[in-house]
């Protein structure tokens, strides 16, 4: 098992569950992947990766409950919107200073989103799903973007960008099936949480409960399938030797290992054409959430489309009464930020935001940043097919001789936990097919 975040750690599990015999192999000197908390202050986490789960992830629901872990809501978001130079907040419906059309100027973004899609015949239940989408769905929707299917369902180019700001995702160029997932889970379910303690309690726990052979600090520079079996090399020359292998390595890291024989035309293929998106989150930890007295909080707290992009608000009913926010940058606006020192990127961020919306964050107790790009076991924030990419999905199903792949990316929920539950319990089951759920 190559990687320990959370497809790693469900497929480990599972074949475990089974009999097998599992050595796991993590080139960090920890456990977890994306589920990576922080501490800040007063016994409060930040998340650096999986930033929050909602009700409608049934499998990180049933680890939740398997592990007996807390929890701590985070509210639905009352943004403070400023685009095209104008601001208004979320719930001033009437005030709205955007050239919307009439229908959009009396609801919220996720209503008028949902009614959008509904139209169109989208039905955001079924795109969650395992087995979405299906041969029809990827003919009709494949070579579309999300923007595109708004349009032709009368949306207003103000709604769009007021859905971008909103998300933070840049709607008009991305594949809509490759982001319908993450619609769903920021607009259809508000049930939203986090767990207290950190979201990285549910990495730990399985790994609590793994009794294979844990290798941590363990880059893997090398696989060759040449003889009846894999043997994998780590960086300090170590070899690991398996009848399969399940990898969750991305692909932004694993086309530059050596791999014996080559890679087949397919995976080729998918490697160069996969698209991989930056994100940056810029902790802001505050003596009080102030900006809840201007009626602003949540998922997001302020959406724009200036450099800081969007507030996240994840303080919700955590003890100890400071405030918890990141500001969250994906594409272009990373840029100048990622030119940076480290210890500047979030300061500077702040400063501009603090002008921009004045009032609304006050005193700072600490700061914390984190650039995708700068790790180096993953070099990306989330990857999946872009325009006419669908043919993917057969394609990271399909083994490479003893080798089977699994992680986010390899799931039509591209940087959600609940997706690598599913990709590491697909990979367990190629593996055996009576592989289940912990």
């Amino acid at each position: 098992m190559l990687g320990a975040g959370a497809a790693g750690l469900t497929a480990a599990l599972s074949l475990q569950q089974r009999g097998h015999k599992v050595t796991l192999i993590e080139y960090q000197n920890r456990i977890g992947g994306r589920l990576w908390s922080l501490p800040l202050e007063q016994g409060q986490f930040t998340e650096a990766g999986a930033g929050h789960f909602s009700a409608d992830m049934p499998l990180v629901l049933s680890l939740i409950r398997r592990y007996q872990l807390p929890l701590l809501t985070i509210n639905d978001g009352s943004p403070r919107y400023l685009f095209d130079g104008l601001s208004a907040d979320a719930y001033q419906l009437l005030a709205w200073p955007w050239a919307l059309n009439a229908h959009e100027r009396r609801s919220t973004v996720p209503s008028i989103l949902g009614h959008y899609l509904v139209a169109e015949g989208i039905d955001l239940n079924a795109v969650l799903d395992p087995q979405w989408p299906d041969a029809a769905t990827i003919a009709k929707y494949d070579n579309l973007t999300l923007a595109q299917i708004l349009r032709q369902a009368g949306a207003s180019e103000s709604f769009l960008r007021m859905l971008q700001a909103h998300a933070g995702c840049p709607y008009g160029t991305s594949s809509a099936l490759g982001v319908l997932s993450s619609v769903a889970y920021q607009f259809n379910a508000k049930a939203y949480f986090r767990v207290k303690g950190g979201n990285d309690r549910i990495a730990r726990s399985m790994a609590k409960e793994f009794k294979g052979n844990l290798v941590l600090n363990a880059p893997v520079v090398a696989i060759d399938q040449s003889a009846s079996g894999v043997s994998v090399t780590v960086k300090d020359g170590r070899v690991f030797r398996a009848d399969q292998v399940v990898s969750t390595i991305p692909f932004s890291v694993i086309q530059d290992i050596k791999v014996t024989p080559g890679w087949s035309s397919g995976k080729l293929r998918m490697f160069r054409e996969m698209g991989w998106a930056d994100a940056f989150k810029g902790v802001v930890q505050t003596t009080e959430p102030s900006w809840m007295k201007k009626g602003n909080f949540g998922w997001p707290m302020a959406a724009s489309d200036r450099p800081w992009e969007r507030a996240i608000d994840i303080t919700g009913d955590e003890p100890g009464g400071y405030g918890n926010l990141f500001l969250y940058l994906y594409g272009k606006e990373i840029d100048p930020v990622k030119a940076l020192p480290q210890d500047q990127r979030t300061a500077s961020l702040l400063r501009q935001f603090r002008q921009d919306l004045p009032g609304l964050i006050d005193q700072v107790v600490t700061t914390r940043s984190v650039l995708w790009s700068e790790q180096p076991w993953v070099k990306a924030a989330f990857g999946g097919p872009g325009l006419g990419g669908a043919w993917m999905i057969q394609e990271w199903s399909r083994p490479e001789g003893r080798l089977h792949f699994a992680g986010d990316f390899t799931t039509m929920k591209s940087g959600w936990v609940e997706g690598a539950i599913e990709s590491g319990l697909r990979a367990a089951r190629a593996v055996d097919p009576a592989a289940q759920q912990l």
